[in-house]
């Protein structure tokens, strides 16, 4: 059984039917992908310091996701991209499969109807990212009382990922948003390894 759809108004009121148009919905330009994509370090505005990551141990203390000015500040569990690996495709089908490679991740694949641009070369790095806030726990939750297990419980299932290529002023991009990626972390110790950032989405 695959991960419930998710949806940001799940734990931000209305923020879903508040994301500009261009968020939504995301057109591709045509390329041959197959690469490994570069490691950039990221890089915080002045609005949040280096510190402001959030360790597993910290989860239930991630602030809510937000609009700053023309940015929505969504927290997310990141996992970065190292490779993407398109398929032989088949003359008989409209399609294209991409094996992704992700740290803390399964090897996973996505389905598009057009090739998938290469953002890698483009603009920077690439993101697998899983939104987060505490509500995910469940409404009637302490989140003062919160165990290890319940944790690790919540973040072991498989979810639906969100992708996203990192551009300058440590701002983030959102691709291939009609496409449903499901995502499982690889273990426990890669749960247990999970951080959370505050992402700047365009």
């Amino acid at each position: 059984q695959g991960p419930p759809p998710f949806e940001v108004r799940n734990f931000c009121g209305s923020v879903a039917t508040s994301l500009p148009p261009h968020f939504l919905t995301r057109s591709l330009t045509l390329s041959s992908v197959a690469y490994h994509v570069p490691v950039i370090q990221p890089q915080t505005s002045d609005s949040y310091s280096p510190s402001e990551a959030y360790d597993f141990h910290s989860l239930t203390r991630v602030p809510p996701p937000r609009f700053f000015n023309r940015l929505l500040i969504l927290p997310c569990i990141a996992y970065h991209v190292t490779a993407v690996q398109l398929r032989r495709p088949d003359p008989s089908r409209p399609h294209y499969t991409y094996h992704i490679q992700a740290s803390g991740l399964r090897p996973l694949e996505i389905t598009l109807p057009t090739k998938l641009e290469d953002v890698a070369r483009s603009e920077g790095a690439l993101h697998l990212v899983r939104p987060w806030h505490p509500k995910l726990l469940g409404s009637s939750t302490d989140l003062d009382a919160v165990t290890e297990e319940q944790l690790v419980s919540a973040l072991e299932t498989p979810f639906n990922a969100l992708l996203l290529t990192q551009l300058l002023h440590n701002e983030h991009r959102r691709i291939v948003s009609s496409t449903l990626i499901s995502a499982q972390p690889i273990d426990r110790g890669s749960i247990l390894k999970s951080k959370v950032r505050l992402f700047h989405v365009v």
